[in-house]
């Protein structure tokens, strides 16, 4: 999975664009618009890693834990072991809008926190890492700095993504995979801002393929790595599918 300071994902598709991995401190950025298969790919590299043995730190935002755990589940990730193995965490940013709850939302949580406390988003992610030696290894993922862009003014949304990179993918040598959707205008600009700080930016997008031979249309996923530093990567759109448990290559037929 890894060798001098480099990790590959263990997706087919980002391998096969990617034939060295990537470098470990890397931030990355996963970016296109929704239900173009972001999430699905964190989560099909998170599947990689913790089958290798390396630790994941799952940040929700977009969605409570179970509904996390459950998406791990449609990769045939059996969560329960890999917490009793201390190495699936989730950092739960979701919670926090739910009046009266009183517990934590599943077992696979290690903290709780406000998005809307900038400090103490980088804190408790900077304490969860320490207080589990996490360094040199690992994964977080952040899913999404969409709601980042809801709270804070810009300037301030560039300064929180400049100081998770310093001090967990630089500092801790941790690499960092976070989603973007880009649906929005002020996303799409964020993106472009971002763009300079980011070690890595992999877009994805649907095209909808109509059919010779029927009047159904078939809706495929592509990914681009449009930027990667410190590695060699192909810059052309992929084409994959999603399937329980993997993540496939879609190979043309006659050249198409």
């Amino acid at each position: 999975m890894s060798e001098s300071g480099k990790i590959k994902f263990g997706v087919e598709p980002l391998d096969s664009i990617l034939p060295d991995g990537v470098l470990r401190n890397s931030f990355i950025v996963f970016a296109g618009k929704s239900g173009t298969g972001k999430s699905l790919l964190l989560i099909g590299i998170a599947r990689g890693l913790l089958m290798n043995g390396e630790p994941v730190i799952y940040f929700a935002l977009d969605d409570d834990p179970i509904t996390i755990v459950k998406q791990f589940q449609l990769f045939d990730i059996n969560v329960n072991e890999y917490i009793k193995k201390e190495l699936f965490y989730i950092i739960d940013g979701y919670s926090f809008r739910i009046r009266g709850k009183k517990e934590k939302m599943h077992i696979s949580v290690i903290e709780e926190v406000d998005p809307q406390n900038l400090s103490q988003v980088i804190n408790t992610c900077i304490k969860v890492l320490d207080d589990l030696n996490i360094v040199n290894k690992g994964l977080l993922i952040i899913d999404s700095i969409n709601e980042f862009l809801m709270i804070y003014e810009v300037n301030k949304a560039i300064e929180l993504i400049k100081n998770l990179r310093a001090n967990i993918s630089k500092a801790r040598n941790v690499i960092v995979l976070t989603s973007l959707h880009t649906s929005s205008k002020n996303a799409k600009s964020f993106l472009t801002l971002i763009e300079h700080i980011a070690d890595g930016i992999i877009l994805t997008k649907t095209i909808v393929k109509p059919s010779i031979s029927s009047t159904e249309h078939t809706i495929l996923r592509q990914l681009l790595v449009r930027k990667m530093k410190g590695v060699p990567h192909y810059v052309k759109w992929i084409p994959y599918t999603i399937e329980k448990s993997s993540i496939k290559s879609v190979v043309a037929k006659n050249g198409n």
